[in-house]
């Protein structure tokens, strides 16, 4: 480190003296203009104060409850949001529709800021959106990818809406918004009021403002000489030095259930917030990292219910759809379950496992005692859950005499529709994090079992289980089939059959409640390929493929007037794969090529390199080709798909 005597010497160089000078003022300014007294009104400084204090306190209603909207604000308003792409029209289309279902008395405006097609714009005028066309603002941050630009380039957009003059004031909100009641309320605040995150930064996402053409070039200005920033809206903050913070019950986050402050915000939600969630339009397409702690069930079943709504208004639907929707759908167990559930999934132990045991024929229940006692002999099954499809006789006297004996540990479930679908109905006395789907005609030793649930610990957003397959792409007939995993040449897997599999039981909640009906009503119409949907869903949501688990005994006694013994099996289930692409939009699994076994004693090979030679020849000269199968070939009607 130079001396101080050295720093002077440079300091008072007569070439340098000046520019060091010039620099010693500059810092000096900066410094008293740090010591500068702070004014007493901050906005989202004070903000902060107050919800800090209130969280330590446990009252953050105390925070808001003085904001009774005592104004009396009778001027022309508007809620106004923007739509920059096809891929947010979906969101829009509900929030549009959502503030119909609330009974809104004021306009409801959309921003269209690229060529939409006229059979989408009279869907969004149709649901009472009044559409208001310009061109984005169009600037990059290098430093960002294509779609992350894409993403702050609409949002910084939102400062359009100070262009609707024609109103007195606008709430914006943003299209990944969903509101759950009336909020005309709002447009008695005044402006500048938003959301703020918990901590007092600006959220964009709602914001009521006074329209003006002024404001709006000042932002365009700033918004412009800050595009290269690493963040998205400083501009706003920076502009608006003095923010009112609107009460969080109208930005109601899927991440604020694990605060202090989440029970009271969301018994008391008023519009739902899906950014940076698991949006309920498409969470099957996102590969979200850290998905778990980014979705709620309320605020997904919300929103599908919603979306519903407007396709039933709009006639999008076709009557077929409607009425399965009516007498075969899924709202009388989502809503039952959001209402009973004993555990929010947060809550649930990893720990153990549960079983989900599903049955439907009589002549199999000779031996489902045998099978749910195998499973109860493991101390890590919390209970076993026994779905009883047919609805149209009872029990067989031996299970229900297990049953009876055994009232903590199984636990029946009785169905009032026969479908596929209710293997993955979501269960209210769940209370593992970890279900084992199982048919009740299979069996291996329980420490497989075992083996298999602590693989799932290791990698709980994988599918584990004992049967895999493939799906694979036919260059003949451009289409992808579904193939037996040793045919892959190399061999690799991609589907894990359900028959006995370990996967998170969010998934059950997201199946049944999440994604669209009309997914559910293909599954239910074919009875078959619940399976193969269910890997597209899980890998879509987690990005992870699926697990094997190596055992030599793995049986099953139900293949003979099984689903899979029929010949044309193959050739559905291949059908099956092309299908739900075109339902999932998109091809979302991904394949594996290793697979999970016990340990077993292995160390290197001592050998010479000439033996070595000779062992590599011999491997050459015996190396098998498989040829992708694209037709049921002999073989595989006797092997059979269990």
């Amino acid at each position: 480190m130079p001396s101080l005597r050295l720093i002077l010497r440079r300091v008072l160089r007569p070439k340098t003296f000046l520019f060091t000078t010039l620099n010693i003022v500059t810092v000096a300014a900066v410094l008293v203009w740090l010591r500068r007294p702070v004014p007493p009104h901050t906005g989202p400084v004070e903000a902060q104060t107050q919800q800090a204090e209130a969280l330590s306190q446990g009252r953050l209603a105390d925070v808001f409850k003085d904001q009774a909207f005592n104004e009396t604000f009778s001027g022309t308003a508007a809620f106004a949001t923007v739509l920059c792409s096809d891929h947010d029209f979906v969101a829009v289309r509900t929030l549009v529709h959502s503030f119909a279902l609330a009974e809104t008395k004021s306009d409801v405006v959309v921003v269209v800021m690229y060529p939409v097609e006229e059979v989408l714009r009279k869907q969004l005028t149709d649901l009472g959106a009044k559409l208001v066309d310009t061109e984005i603002i169009s600037f990059r941050a290098d430093a960002l990818s294509d779609a992350e630009n894409a993403r702050r380039e609409c949002r910084s957009n939102s400062i359009q809406t100070w262009r609707l003059t024609e109103y007195e004031k606008i709430l914006f909100i943003a299209p990944e918004m969903l509101v759950l009641s009336n909020i005309d309320e709002v447009f008695q605040e005044p402006a500048f009021t938003a959301t703020l995150e918990l901590g007092g930064v600006l959220d964009d996402s709602m914001m009521l403002l006074e329209p003006n053409m002024e404001v709006y070039r000042d932002l365009k200005m700033l918004m412009m000489k800050s595009h290269q920033a690493p963040y998205d809206l400083g501009f706003i903050n920076y502009h608006f030095k003095d923010i009112r913070a609107l009460n969080p019950v109208y930005n109601v986050k899927a991440k604020y259930r694990e605060a202090d402050y989440g029970r009271y915000i969301f018994s008391n939600a008023k519009v739902y917030n899906f950014e940076g969630t698991l949006r309920p339009w498409n969470f099957w397409l996102q590969g979200l990292e850290g998905w778990r702690r980014s979705y709620s069930e309320e605020m997904i079943y919300s929103w599908r219910q919603a979306d519903y709504s407007a396709r039933e208004k709009l006639g999008l639907d076709d009557k077929e759809l409607v009425a399965w929707r009516k007498d075969r759908g899924s709202r009388d167990v989502c809503e039952s379950y959001l209402v009973n559930r004993e555990m929010e999934p947060l809550e649930r132990t990893k720990l153990k496992y549960s079983v989900m045991l599903a049955t439907h024929s009589l002549r199999r229940q000779e031996t489902l005692p045998f099978v749910i006692e195998q499973f109860l002999m493991s101390p890590l099954v919390d209970k076993v859950f026994l779905v009883w499809h047919n609805n149209q006789q009872p029990m067989a006297r031996n299970v229900r005499e297990l049953l009876d004996a055994k009232p903590d540990s199984v636990v029946l479930l009785n169905q009032t529709v026969d479908s596929l679908n209710n293997r993955f109905n979501p269960v209210e006395k769940l209370r593992t994090s970890a279900v084992l789907i199982s048919d009740d005609d299979v069996w291996t030793p329980m420490e497989n079992i075992d083996l298999a649930f602590e693989s799932w610990q290791r990698q709980p957003d994988s599918l584990v289980g004992f049967a895999p397959r493939a799906d694979c792409y036919d260059k003949d007939s451009e289409t992808t089939k579904y193939c037996w995993a040793y045919r892959m040449s190399p061999q690799r897997y991609s589907i894990m059959l359900t028959k006995l599999m370990f996967m998170d039981a969010n998934f059950l909640f997201l199946w049944r409640c999440g994604l669209p009906d009309y997914i559910l009503k293909y599954v239910d119409d074919l009875i078959n390929c619940e399976d193969i949907a269910m890997n597209f869903l899980v890998t879509g949501v987690t990005n992870a493929p699926p697990i094997h688990v190596v055992s030599d005994e793995v049986y099953d006694f139900g293949l003979e007037n099984g689903i899979s013994s029929s010949p044309t099996h193959w050739k559905v289930r291949g059908q099956c794969v092309n299908t739900i692409i075109g339902l999932f939009g998109n091809n979302t699994l991904q394949s594996a090529v290793g697979s999970v076994s016990r340990y077993t004693d292995t160390d290197f090979k001592s050998t010479t390199w000439d033996q070595f030679l000779d062992i590599m020849r011999a491997k050459e000269e015996t190396t098998e080709e498989y040829e992708v199968m694209d037709h049921v070939e002999p073989e595989d009607e006797v092997l059979n798909d269990w």
